[in-house]
């Protein structure tokens, strides 16, 4: 049985543009954090700090390489 994590989370950081909950994101090289409403894209290192409850458990099933 494959166990495929989910791709996107909504958390409750809000974006540094428009101030509307982001999204962390994961490609197959890299986690970002996106806004759905702007459509900016920022490093993930800028929330890390910051991390609520939804960040840090999307964060449990991301291998380290992409972090």
């Amino acid at each position: 049985m494959a166990y495929f994590a989910p791709r996107k989370a909504r958390t409750s950081l809000p974006c540094l543009e428009c101030g509307k909950p982001l999204n962390i994101e994961r490609s197959c090289l890299e986690t970002y954090m996106a806004c759905p409403h702007c459509n900016k894209k920022f490093p993930l290192k800028d929330f890390i700090a910051k991390a609520d409850k939804p960040m840090e458990e999307f964060l449990e099933n991301v291998y380290c390489d992409r972090i």
